[in-house]
C-alpha cells in the first residue's frame, strides 16, 4: 500500500509542486511583465505585498519601495489582486499585455472580533493550534516524509516517533486508536503488530488531496469511534483548466492529468509505480529485503458543480504493494513477506448556498493482505461501508447548530495455515469471520460572542452490534482570544470499538465492551500561523483496553493513562525562509496484556522533537528536517528454559528496557525551469538519512536466546534524483 512506498516516491511527488514556490523567482524573457507599485493611503510604499493574477498561478511580491514585476503567460482580460494580512485586498481589472505602470492602494482592515478559526468542534486553529492543517505542498515539502501524509503528520506535536513506519501513535495512544477519514468516510488503516518495517498505516497520495487536518485530541461530537487521534483528508476538487505532469526517478514513475470539459465538470486521473530494487542495488540495504518494497496506485476524481455553492464528487483509488524481509522475527532465521491491496470509493455531496447546509457521504473501503512468516500463512480481508449525513444551520448572531448520523458495516475475515516443512501442503489452523454494524448520532452547537469567547458543546451516542452496548459521549470545548493571545480548554469522553480481530467469543459469551478514554486539555497560544508559540497540556484516562499478548491471545479490560505537554514554535526569517519546531513530552502507561502489570505503553516515547526548515534561493528551494526521539520501551529476553515444546525464552519486566535514541536528518532540493508556453521542468534531489544513522527499530535473538542482535532501520543513507515535466 502507499504507506510502504519509499522516499523516492515522496521526492517525485514533491517535485511536481515545486513550481508553485519557484515561479515568482524564475525568469523567463518570453513572458509578459506587469509592473506596478503598491502604496498605503498615506502614500508610503507597501513592502511584502503578495501580487497575483486570478486567471493563473503567476505571483510576485513588492520590494522595499512598494514596486513589483509580475511575469505571466496570460493574455487578455485579467484581474490583478494585492493582498497583505491586516488590509483589505485591492483588485484591478486590466488587459494583458499593457505598457503602463499599475498603481494599487491597500486600505487597513478593521480588527476583527477574533482571529480564531474553528476547523471543527473541539479542533482549533489559533495560528497552528490543536489542529494543524497541512496542504499537499506542506506534505511533499517535508524532507524524509516520502510524500506520505502520515510521515508528515509525525512531525507535528502530539505524534510519537515509535519507529520508522507510518503509524500514528498520538499522545501515548496505540496506532489502532487513530481514525483516518476521506471526505468523512472511514479509510481502513490496519497496522500489523511487530511489522518488520515498522507500524504501517494506510493514507492517500497527497496529490489527490486538497487539505489534511490532524487532531491530537479535543475533536467534537461529529466524530466517533476514535480513541486518540483523527486525520481528516479532503480530496482535491475539480480543476479549472487542463494540466498534467510526468515524473521519472530511480525509484518512481508516474503521470497525473486533469481536465475541465465544461465550466461545471472537472476530472482528475493519476497512476504511479514504485520499486526500491534499483535503490537497494546502488546504495545497499540495512535490512535483507527479499524482495525490496514495491507497489503502485491508480486513482480518479469526477466532480460536478450542482449550484453556486454545491458540488457532487466521486473519488476512487486502488493501491497495492509487496515486500519481503529475512531475519524478521524475534528468532534469527525468521522470514517475512506480504502482499497487500487497498481500495476506496467515496461519493460526497455538499451545499452551502443557504443558511441550511446539508452534507452526505457514502463510502466503501477494502483491504486485503497475505502474509508468510516462516512456515505460517496469514490472511486478512476487511471491508467497510460508511454512510454519513448531517445538516447545519447558522444564524446571523454567531450561533451554529449541526445534527447528524452515521452508519457503518464492517466485515472481517481472518485465516491461518501451517506450511509443512519440505512439502507443498498446508494445514488450516483457523478461519474466522465476523461482522459488526455501528450506528451513531450527534448534536452540537457553537456559540461565539463579541468578546472573543467561543463555546462548542455536543453529545454523540453510538451502538455496535459486536459490543451490544450503547455509549454516550458528552464533549465541551471553550476558547478565548484577545489579539495575539489565545486560550483553549476541552473536556470529553470518547469510545472506540476494538478491531474485529480482538473479538473471540468463548462459551457463548459476548463481553466485548468498547474501549473508553476521558480526556482533559488546556492550551495557550501567542502569535499566528507564520510566527508564534503554542503549548498544550493534556491528561487521558483509559479503561477497558483490548490488547494482544506475546502469544497472540486476547486480553481485555486493561486500564491506563497518558499525560504530557505539546509545544509548537513557528518563525520566519524574511519572506523566503520559515522554520517550525515541535516538541512532545509524554508519560503513557497501560496494563501489560501478558502479565497484567501496569507498565510503560508502546507509545511511551518520552520526548519527540522535529525541526523543519524551508529556504527559497531564487529558482532553488532547499528544505531540511531533523528528528530526535528517546527510545521506545520493549520487553527484553533475560534467559531461556527447556520445555516440552523446545527451548523457550524467559521474558524480563514488561517494557522494562528501552531502545537507543532515534536521530535522523534529511535534505531535499528542487530547481524550476520554464519551457515553451506553459510547460516547465523540475529537477530535484533528496539526501535521506544524511548522517547514515544506525537507528535501531527492534531486536532479534540468537537461536538459544543468549545473544541480542539489533535490527537497523530499513534504509541506509541514499541520494535520490529525478525530473518532473509539467504540461
Amino acid at each position: 500500500m502507499a504507506s510502504l512506498l519509499p522516499i523516492a516516491c515522496g521526492c517525485a511527488v514533491a517535485a511536481a509542486v515545486a513550481p508553485a514556490l519557484c515561479a515568482q523567482a524564475a525568469a523567463d524573457t518570453s513572458r509578459v511583465v506587469v509592473r506596478g507599485v503598491v502604496r498605503f493611503p498615506d502614500a508610503r510604499p507597501a513592502r511584502g505585498v503578495a501580487i497575483a493574477l486570478l486567471e493563473g498561478s503567476d505571483a510576485s511580491v513588492t520590494d522595499s519601495t512598494g514596486q513589483f514585476a509580475l511575469r505571466s503567460t496570460h493574455r487578455g482580460i485579467a484581474t490583478l489582486v494585492a493582498r497583505r494580512i491586516g488590509f483589505h485586498p485591492s483588485a484591478l481589472d486590466l488587459i494583458v499585455p499593457l505598457d503602463t505602470l499599475v498603481s494599487l492602494v491597500l486600505v487597513p482592515q478593521p480588527p476583527s472580533l477574533t482571529t480564531m478559526t474553528v476547523v471543527a468542534a473541539g479542533e482549533y486553529t489559533l495560528g497552528s493550534g490543536t489542529t494543524a492543517s497541512l496542504s499537499p505542498l506542506d506534505v511533499v515539502q517535508t524532507p524524509g516524509a516520502a510524500g506520505n501524509v502520515s510521515r508528515a503528520l509525525q512531525t507535528l506535536p502530539g505524534a510519537q516517533a515509535v519507529d520508522e513506519g507510518s503509524g500514528l501513535f498520538v499522545r501515548g495512544g496505540d496506532v489502532t486508536e487513530t481514525r483516518v477519514l476521506v471526505d468523512d468516510a472511514w479509510l481502513l488503516s490496519p497496522a500489523r503488530f511487530d511489522n518488520p518495517l515498522g507500524h504501517v498505516t494506510a493514507t492517500i497520495d497527497p496529490f489527490l488531496l486538497d487539505r489534511t487536518v490532524f487532531a491530537a485530541g479535543g475533536f467534537g461530537a461529529q466524530y466517533g469511534n476514535a480513541l486518540s487521534g483523527l486525520v481528516r483528508l479532503e480530496t482535491a476538487g475539480r480543476p479549472k483548466k487542463r494540466e498534467g505532469s510526468a515524473t521519472l526517478s530511480i525509484g518512481n514513475a508516474g503521470v497525473a492529468l486533469a481536465a475541465a470539459p465544461s465550466p461545471r465538470l472537472g476530472v482528475r486521473a493519476s497512476a504511479n509505480v514504485n520499486s526500491m530494487t534499483a535503490v537497494t542495488s546502488t546504495f545497499g540495504q540495512a535490512q535483507p529485503f527479499d524482495p525490496p518494497p514495491q507497489g503502485g496506485d491508480v486513482s480518479g476524481t469526477i466532480e460536478w458543480a450542482t449550484g453556486t455553492a454545491g458540488r457532487l464528487r466521486l473519488f476512487a483509488v486502488r493501491e497495492g504493494s509487496r515486500v519481503g524481509v529475512r531475519d524478521a522475527g524475534v528468532e534469527t532465521g525468521t522470514t517475512y513477506s506480504a502482499q497487500t491491496g487497498q481500495n476506496m470509493t467515496v461519493l460526497s455531496w455538499r451545499d452551502s448556498a443557504t443558511a441550511w447546509r446539508p452534507a452526505l457521504t457514502v463510502g466503501h473501503s477494502g483491504f486485503t493482505r497475505r502474509e508468510n512468516i516462516t512456515g505460517l500463512q496469514l490472511g486478512t480481508q476487511l471491508g467497510v461501508t460508511h454512510v454519513v449525513g448531517s445538516l447545519g444551520w447558522q444564524s446571523d448572531r454567531g450561533l451554529r447548530v449541526r445534527v447528524g448520523a452515521d452508519f457503518e458495516r464492517l466485515s472481517a475475515q481472518y485465516d491461518g495455515a501451517l506450511i509443512a516443512t519440505g512439502l507443498d501442503t498446508t494445514r488450516t489452523l483457523f478461519e474466522a469471520r465476523s461482522r459488526s454494524d455501528r450506528s451513531g448520532a450527534f448534536f452540537e452547537t457553537t456559540w461565539q460572542d463579541v468578546r472573543g469567547v467561543r463555546v462548542i458543546a455536543g453529545v454523540r451516542t453510538d451502538r455496535a452490534t459486536i459490543t451490544a452496548r450503547r455509549t454516550v459521549d458528552p464533549r465541551l470545548s471553550v476558547a478565548w482570544q484577545r489579539g495575539r493571545l489565545g486560550l483553549t480548554a476541552a473536556l470529553g469522553v470518547l469510545h472506540q470499538v476494538a478491531e474485529p480481530t480482538f473479538f473471540r467469543p468463548r462459551d457463548g459469551q459476548r463481553d466485548f465492551a468498547p474501549m473508553r478514554v476521558r480526556e482533559a486539555i488546556v492550551g495557550a497560544q501567542l502569535g499566528g500561523d507564520s510566527a508564534g508559540v503554542r503549548v498544550e497540556l493534556y491528561d487521558k484516562q483509559y479503561t477497558n483496553l483490548w490488547q494482544f499478548t506475546r502469544d497472540l491471545d486476547v486480553a481485555g479490560g486493561a486500564q491506563g493513562h497518558a499525560r504530557g505537554v505539546d509545544l509548537l514554535v513557528r518563525w520566519r526569517m524574511g519572506q523566503l525562509s520559515r522554520s517550525r519546531v515541535s516538541w512532545s513530552i509524554v508519560r503513557s502507561r497501560r496494563d501489560d496484556p501478558h502479565t497484567g502489570i501496569n507498565a510503560p505503553a508502546l507509545g511511551d516515547v518520552t520526548h519527540s522533537v522535529s525541526w523543519i526548515t524551508d529556504r527559497q534561493l531564487g529558482s532553488l528551494r532547499l528544505s531540511s528536517a531533523l528528528r530526535y526521539a528517546t527510545g521506545r520501551p520493549f520487553t527484553d529476553i533475560v534467559g531461556a528454559a527447556q520445555s516440552r515444546d523446545g527451548l523457550q525464552p524467559i521474558w524480563g519486566a514488561p517494557n522494562g528496557d528501552r531502545m537507543p535514541g532515534y536521530l535522523r536528518s534529511d535534505l531535499s532540493a528542487s530547481w524550476y525551469r520554464p519551457l515553451a508556453g506553459t510547460s516547465a521542468v523540475v529537477l530535484w534531489s533528496s539526501l535521506s538519512n544524511l548522517f547514515d544513522r544506525n537507528n535501531v527499530m527492534r531486536y532479534r535473538w540468537s537461536a538459544d536466546y543468549s545473544e541480542r542482535l539489533p535490527v537497523r532501520a530499513p534504509f541506509n543513507r541514499v541520494l535520490y534524483a529525478g525530473a518532473t515535466l509539467l504540461f
